[in-house]
């Protein structure tokens, strides 16, 4: 539904903006100029999504005349306590827990003697997310992009996290929304860190505080191909491909993923830019493994989905400001009908409890807000990222980040 009321907005974007159609070379050159859209990495910090490599979507519209570098760095504050899950195998078992809500199937079988596969998980700390980024024009059509990604754990003090703590969420559902604890993170201990996770293989991914890994690298290629309708309605394509190389020992295999995004801009007031883009995207992962790392999916493919409102504003001195709203969509990491065969154990303190691992069989969504301030060779960005579907993996996440640029001599 949300995907669909972006797409909506899009052709009502379009509709109203039939006047540049009929605007003169100068504005046509500005909206060349001013193509570039500064999108931060917005992905959430999820405790497995951190070691996959997901697509990023591009909502620039031609490739620059410069290289660039950016780096930027994103907190997310996630709160999933230990929960211990059984995969039924018996074909008859499977069909009587298909038949019952999930909250009663523990009282239904005998966990100590069925038969299934076993999965534990828990979770919290602040997950921090880097990403190093180097952009290198081929041609004016023809981009590619070089990003490390690295990640850390800790608990979330301050002055690291001032929004991302525990004190700090737990201070607004106090105060503006929520109630008192209504994760219960007092229950099990505010700033705390650590993850683990045993699939049902008995291969066990673990993080402590202060852990720092780099669990991979990707490739990015961006096609901008030349169309009639750039500059007859000023909406463009682009076309993307990414090969992501995953080196940490819990997921020692590459992913392949392609993207296209399609992108309306509109001059606003003879000086402002609004843009409006989609785009989607599909990543097959593990087209090579290069070892037996633990199961983080049973997904070959993981679908995505981006709509950006961005705009721009033009300032005296030449500089910009900008505005965006940025919608993600992922969907599930394990298969979403494999919930209807798992009972579900672990402490009934909420009743949130079992998002810990329910939430891998949901979709991902999160919504941004990005701000950037943008100078001829820097950009300084920030964003805030809130996951409406409450599974606290993560909760609320920030992210700043710097790009530099470098004309090409």
């Amino acid at each position: 539904m949300k995907y669909h009321l972006l797409f909506f907005l899009f052709l009502l974007v379009n509709c109203f903006s039939t006047a540049q159609s009929n605007t003169n070379d100068f504005w046509n050159e500005e909206l060349e100029n001013s193509s570039d859209i500064i999108k931060p990495n917005t992905l959430s910090t999820h405790p497995f999504g951190i070691y996959i490599s997901r697509l990023n979507h591009n909502f620039n519209v031609r490739n620059t005349e410069k290289y660039s570098f950016s780096f930027e760095v994103s907190s997310g504050n996630v709160m999933l306590p230990y929960v211990k899950a059984y995969e039924l195998t018996d074909p008859v078992d499977r069909e009587n827990s298909k038949n019952q809500p999930w909250h009663t199937r523990e009282y239904s079988f005998d966990l100590n003697k069925v038969p299934s596969k076993i999965k534990e998980f828990e979770a919290d700390g602040v997950i921090r997310s880097y990403r190093f980024n180097f952009a290198l024009p081929i041609t004016i059509h023809h981009e590619l992009n070089f990003s490390l990604r690295a990640n850390s754990l800790d608990r979330g003090k301050y002055p690291f996290s001032v929004f991302t703590s525990d004190e700090s969420i737990e201070w607004f559902h106090r105060n503006i929304a929520g109630g008192k604890d209504p994760f219960s993170r007092y229950y099990y201990g505010i700033n705390k860190a650590g993850i683990s996770y045993k699939d049902e293989n008995g291969k066990i991914l673990k993080m402590d505080n202060n852990n720092f890994t780099i669990p991979g690298v990707d490739i990015n290629y961006t096609y901008y191909p030349k169309l009639e309708m750039n500059e007859k309605h000023h909406i463009y394509l682009n076309f993307g491909a990414q090969l992501g190389i995953n080196t940490s020992k819990y997921n020692p295999a590459a992913d392949f993923g392609i993207s296209s995004s399609i992108i309306k801009k509109m001059i606003i007031k003879d000086k402002n830019i609004l843009s409006f883009g989609l785009s989607a995207g599909v990543l097959r992962q593990h087209i090579f493994e290069y070892g037996d790392g633990v199961n983080l999916s049973n997904q070959d493919f993981l679908c995505s989905f981006e709509g950006l409102i961005n705009y721009k504003v033009k300032l005296r001195n030449s500089n910009h400001i900008s505005y965006g709203i940025n919608y993600n969509f992922q969907n599930s990491y394990n298969k979403k009908k494999d919930i209807d065969y798992i009972v579900l154990t672990g402490q009934r303190i909420n009743t949130h409890w079992q998002k810990t691992i329910s939430h891998l069989y949901e979709d991902v969504e999160g919504w941004s807000a990005i701000f950037t301030y943008s100078t001829k060779r820097f950009s300084y960005f920030a964003y805030l990222r809130e996951d409406l579907n409450l599974d606290n993996a993560p909760d609320l996440q920030t992210g700043i980040g710097v790009k530099m640029s470098i004309k090409k001599s």
